[in-house]
């Protein structure tokens, strides 16, 4: 059985080492409850070789694919599927950052802004020149996707397992204090609709986010897919969450997944 390494570090306030985050600490408890042998670390440059094609590495984005390019592995998974694209209730073009940001027309429209790479920054509104702060770091032209704003008034996080739809899970309030999300619902017929139209996708991952959202013209749409190596975990069972976690990497790996059971 593979090994699952632990991102750690040390608390100087309980005088122990703990899991460097949250959603690291979830994993965690989720592979102690599944079995798993777990080895903690400091760095990846500390297991780089010792990582083997069976284990799993419970670590940052970056960290992640680097062990990943390791084995001559680049994850990719589309945030907007072609065959899903009936679900998004809104226009999407690709720009650049720098475009944007030389034009007051498009700067000032209000548009929902992210980068193609992934997560080179937090996607957002830009309504105003001052919303492209952190949006570039003066070199990189940042190719990005642009889409028509949505009213939203409510968001779940839709974690699929296998082709199935094991939770829905509300996300951000702590965003916006203001938005009362707990007052509205989703189409649970739509959702289904996206489910099956889901299973239609030939390259689908074994394991991903469908992030899902309601509006305030009463409509639920698509917001996007994200990658399972790289989710938070959003109130997910740790179980669940590890289980999420091992499927995708067996998948990107090509080997079996030790913990489909």
């Amino acid at each position: 059985m593979g090994r699952i390494w632990l991102k750690t570090k040390f608390d100087r306030g309980m005088n122990m080492e703990i899991p460097h985050s949250p959603n690291i600490a979830n994993a965690m408890y989720g592979f102690r409850e599944l079995g798993a042998e777990i080895i903690p670390y400091h760095t990846i440059d500390e297991i780089y070789d010792r990582v083997e094609r069976a284990d799993i590495v419970l670590d940052y984005i970056d960290q992640c694919n680097t062990i990943f390019e390791k084995f001559g592995v680049v994850p990719y998974i589309p945030d907007y599927p072609e065959n899903m694209k009936m679900f998004l209730g809104r226009n999407m073009w690709r720009d650049t950052i720098d475009s944007i940001a030389s034009n007051e027309e498009k700067w000032s429209a209000g548009y929902f802004v992210k980068p193609v790479r992934d997560k080179a920054f937090t996607g957002k509104i830009i309504a105003s020149i001052s919303d492209l702060r952190g949006c570039g770091n003066g070199t990189d032209n940042y190719e990005v996707i642009v889409s028509e704003p949505l009213d939203i008034l409510a968001e779940w996080r839709g974690f699929i397992l296998y082709d199935k739809l094991i939770d829905l899970r509300p996300y951000g309030l702590m965003l916006d204090r203001e938005r009362q999300s707990y007052l509205y619902h989703y189409d649970e017929n739509v959702v289904k609709k996206m489910l099956e139209a889901f299973k239609q996708w030939e390259d689908r991952p074994a394991s991903c986010s469908m992030d899902i959202c309601y509006t305030r013209d009463g409509r639920t749409l698509l917001v996007e897919f994200n990658d399972a190596y790289a989710l938070g975990n959003y109130g997910l069972s740790s179980i669940a969450y590890a289980k999420l976690i091992s499927a995708r990497w067996a998948q990107l790996l090509e080997r079996e997944d030790e913990f489909h059971f």
